[in-house]
């Protein structure tokens, strides 16, 4: 097994969602997955959630 950074992106209605994961995986197929499948357990509490950084820029 291999440690893989992940980055998941969503493009939402009102904007796009990142979502950041290291991983154990065979390889990047399966690291790929195992982001989502963390993402997905981590969705459930997104009430807890709270942003730490942030980059604004004018449009």
């Amino acid at each position: 097994m291999a440690n893989y950074k992940v980055t998941l992106k969503a493009d939402l209605k009102r904007g796009s969602f990142y979502w950041v994961a290291n991983v154990n995986a065979d390889n990047e197929e399966e690291a790929e997955v195992a982001a989502e499948h963390l993402f997905m357990a981590e969705i459930e509490n997104a009430a807890d959630w709270n942003f730490s950084d942030s980059n604004i820029e004018p449009a």
